[in-house]
């Protein structure tokens, strides 16, 4: 029986489980990589991972973006452990081999390999919270910058000038509040 009939008159549908959900990594991803994920999701049928077949450029035609884009989308996705190559492309003259993914999810169908679900072990990179200039022991404090001025946390290197010379308010319009006294107006 081939795929072809065996989804004749069933309709199709695309799970994503809570714990894919949940992750880190999913919630990391771009809506562009998480539309990436369904469509590769959406071609696996129960017996082909190992062999989902999707290139960049139908990816790209799939979701009406640049193949340059489904690209990255792919590259993200499988960085982050959703999915793996199973058979990389081929095109030359006389054959072209579209890319074959796994899903990591599943077990493959191909080897038989259990699923790695490596996209629950995928964390994000602890980024700096501060520029490096920023940091407390820079060189120039030591002995102070130039002109003896401390210029490491100011960008303008000098004296803030007001913008306006103008009040933003008359005096005689600004609130006054006394504990129990009286006010002289």
């Amino acid at each position: 029986m081939t795929n072809k009939h065996k989804r004749k008159g069933k309709s199709k549908f695309v799970m994503i489980y809570a714990y894919v959900k949940r992750s880190e990594a999913w919630k990391s991803l771009s809506p562009v990589e998480r539309c990436a994920y369904i469509e590769v999701k959406w071609r696996y049928d129960g017996l082909n991972n190992g062999r989902i077949g999707l290139g960049c450029r139908e990816l790209g035609d799939e979701l009406n973006m640049s193949r340059n884009t489904a690209d990255r989308a792919l590259d993200e996705l499988e960085k982050k452990g959703f999915i793996e190559k199973a058979k990389p492309s081929a095109f030359n003259n006389k054959n072209r081999a579209v890319t074959e993914w796994r899903l990591t999810e599943y077990a493959c169908d191909v080897t038989g390999q259990l699923p790695s679900k490596n996209f629950m072990k995928w964390h994000p990179q602890k980024k700096s919270q501060s520029h490096p200039r920023d940091a407390q022991s820079h060189p120039r404090d030591a002995k102070g910058a130039k002109g003896g001025q401390n210029t490491h946390h100011s960008p303008t290197h000098g004296t803030v000038k007001p913008i306006s010379t103008i009040s933003q308010s008359h005096p005689r319009d600004t609130y006054i509040s006394t504990m129990g006294g009286r006010v002289d107006g």
